[in-house]
């Protein structure tokens, strides 16, 4: 049986074994349980700092540099032992798998010459196991339960991550277009959590487990922080997360060495056309340059970068999309067309203004000289 990666990734709250270890045994299943080299399986468990995330005052858009970071550490042990191309399957634990997310959509999106090796971790991921992963937040009084600074109170970035968060929206809007490349199973704890004067369930059901096609679905008979460690073969839900990942184990090989055999030719493509580009570069500038000074045609772009694409989901807004480009369209008195048109959108958290704007953008790009 050819080689495969498992990464597991922890939470906000427990750290790097601790998370799979349980308290009373120490039996850390990922290395005690789970038969590893029967399967032969690199087993990678990675651990970075909460500490500035979870502090009070604490900056809310934390989630991008962690997720920069872990690419580029798994990158290098990849590389450094020689196994850029080996196939991964992820277990993460709660936020642990908002931080894979962005590090896919990060990963996915460096299709630069010298930078095919971030590349290589979306291409080499098979398979994800989501435990207990807030994709559409957590209720503000799990956040405040969950909170080490009882006084001060909890940190901005963690009540980013309550419901109808718009952070979590846009990272879900990022990361839905690739999901179709990957096996995706999801689990759900089945029994409250107590801690301090909170009692309940730290991640719903139906945030842990979003209603996706084509993925899989499980809850599991213990609290949040249970329902990842394992006494023995048959505690709570081992059985079932056992089966998932010899399934995709066993699958793993042949589907990763077909995306690789699919990569060559687009990264040959983007290396051709970036040479190409190189080469054309001052020429081409200085005719569009003169296009610019001697037509007077609206349908020149000469600028366009725009980091997010709208989800493909988003549907509608039709009315509001027509009002905004009359605004746009409308002509003004000499003394006024120095100034900037300006078109407010407003609305509540998760309404889909950044969407908005997002497709109007796609649908008009060719109306403006730059976006």
């Amino acid at each position: 049986m050819r080689a495969n990666s498992l990464v597991a990734i922890h939470g906000l709250y427990e750290g790097q074994f601790d998370t799979w270890t349980d308290p009373q045994t120490k039996l850390l299943w990922l290395r005690d349980l789970f038969p590893h080299n029967e399967l032969n399986v690199r087993v990678l468990a990675y651990g970075y700092s909460t500490s500035d995330l979870l502090e009070p005052g604490g900056t809310a858009d934390g989630i991008l540099p962690s997720a920069t970071s872990f690419i580029a550490a798994l990158c290098a042990v990849r590389e450094l032992s020689n196994t850029s191309q080996r196939p991964i399957i992820f277990v993460c634990h709660g936020f642990g798998g908002i931080l894979l997310k962005r590090a896919l959509v990060f990963s996915s999106a460096s299709q630069g010459d010298h930078v095919q090796h971030r590349r290589s971790i979306f291409v080499s991921t098979h398979a994800i196991l989501f435990m207990g992963t807030p994709h559409n937040g957590m209720s503000k009084d799990a956040i405040l339960g969950l909170s080490k600074h009882r006084i001060r109170g909890p940190s901005q970035f963690s009540l980013s991550l309550q419901k109808s968060s718009e952070v979590l929206a846009n990272i879900t809007d990022l990361f839905s277009p690739l999901m179709k490349h990957f096996k995706i199973s999801y689990f759900w704890e089945q029994r409250d959590t107590r801690v301090r004067s909170f009692k309940g369930r730290i991640v719903e059901e139906i945030s842990a487990a979003p209603a996706w096609q084509d993925v899989d679905r499980c809850g599991l008979p213990a609290n949040h922080s249970d329902m990842v460690k394992f006494r023995n073969a048959q505690d709570r839900g081992y059985p079932v997360v056992s089966a998932t990942l010899r399934r995709h184990i066993k699958t793993a090989p042949e589907a990763v060495s077909l995306k690789w055999r699919q990569e060559k030719p687009m990264v040959e493509d983007v290396r051709s056309t970036a040479q190409a580009q190189s080469q054309d570069i001052p020429t081409v500038a200085a005719e569009t340059r003169q296009a610019v000074i001697t037509t007077d045609s609206k349908d020149i772009n000469e600028i366009y970068a725009v980091l997010r694409s709208s989800s493909n989901y988003f549907t509608g807004r039709k009315m509001y999309a027509a009002d905004m480009k009359e605004a746009f369209s409308a002509q003004r008195s000499h003394s006024m067309s120095h100034r900037p048109k300006i078109f407010v959108v407003f609305g509540l958290g998760g309404s889909g203004k950044t969407q908005f704007c997002l497709k109007y953008i796609e649908d008009n790009k060719s109306r403006y000289d730059a976006y």
